[in-house]
């Protein structure tokens, strides 16, 4: 029988510590379902949901906890969702201001949206004129309930402010029968 799981980690690790650990997995039968890896400065944070066979699923999250550098916390999965829903990418840009990624996150929770992937930047501008201001970018990749409309999204996170933009990538829109 095949098992689901997550597993979350932050700490130090480098690429090669990330592939020993696949290495593992693969060579116990597992697979890495999904994954997300992200560095910032010298530290690393991920998801990983993984299938193994049950028996060498402990094995496989043993090697995962006993990283010594890495906090580590793993969860079972549930079964995949069957309902089809669709996934878009969007790109937004603001002026930057306190409380933007709040507002963002509320308005999209408070429809039941599901945020797949948000990336958020600040670019400070200086100009010789003296001029300073802040500029803010997020990219989301995001999940609609069936009964909602992307266009109706767009116009309500572009409410947030009048110099909000929110643009979509159409070559992202797909259908999904999946929830990670």
């Amino acid at each position: 029988m095949t098992h689901l799981f997550i597993v979350s980690f932050i700490g130090d690790a480098s690429p090669a510590d990330i592939h020993h650990l696949a290495a593992i997995t693969h060579e116990n039968g597992g697979q890495w379902i999904t994954s997300k890896i992200n560095y910032l400065e010298n530290r690393v944070a991920a998801l990983i949901k993984i299938s193994a066979p049950e028996e060498t699923e402990m094995y496989i999250k043993d090697a995962f906890l006993s990283q010594p550098n890495l906090s580590t916390i793993i969860t079972d999965s549930k079964a995949h969702d069957t309902e089809q829903k669709k996934e878009y990418n969007l790109r937004i840009d603001a002026n930057d201001r306190a409380g933007i990624v709040n507002e963002i996150t509320h308005l999209l929770d408070s429809q039941r949206i599901r945020v797949l992937d948000m990336n958020c930047q600040r670019i400070f501008i200086s100009d010789s004129h003296g001029v300073n201001s802040s500029l803010f970018t997020a990219h989301i990749s995001l999940r609609l309930p069936e009964t909602l409309l992307i266009d109706d999204i767009i116009s309500e996170l572009e409410s947030l402010s009048e110099d909000t933009q929110v643009m979509i990538d159409s070559s992202s829109m797909r259908q999904s029968g999946t929830t990670i």
